[in-house]
């Protein structure tokens, strides 16, 4: 008995700490969308290649498409980006129904392409040069 306590004490402690650096925050905005990063997700792939979870909320409420989640990876030292992965759903935050959605990696950008995730990458590859 005293071990499932401790074990379900254990459980609790490790989801807190980690959730806890799971949240997203508002990174850059404009009339068509929010854009919002997970800094919890930063991860180093390769030499001066790092990743990161980013949210676009989308503003019209005509469109179909509420939000997108996209696994940005960046070059820190090239200067450049691309979108490792895509999921599309029809509400804010990743809410509503999943929108099929078919995506391939693209093909490495510069990060003067987009302003947005412009902005992300000076966040995150500011210490790299």
């Amino acid at each position: 008995m005293l071990m499932k306590k401790i074990s379900i004490v254990l459980l609790l402690l490790y989801l807190t700490v980690n959730t806890s650096y799971s949240e997203w925050r508002k990174n850059s905005s404009d009339d068509e969308v929010d854009v919002l990063i997970d800094l919890g997700s930063v991860r180093l792939v390769d030499d001066g290649i790092k990743s990161i979870w980013v949210l676009k909320n989308f503003k019209a409420k005509a469109s179909t498409i509420g939000s997108r989640q996209l696994k940005l990876e960046m070059d820190c030292e090239s200067e450049e980006i691309r979108i490792k992965r895509r999921f599309t759903y029809s509400g804010k935050y990743l809410s509503g129904l999943p929108i099929k959605d078919y995506y391939k990696t693209e093909e490495w950008r510069s990060i003067d392409t987009d302003l947005h995730l412009r902005g992300i990458f000076e966040k995150i590859c500011k210490r790299v040069k």
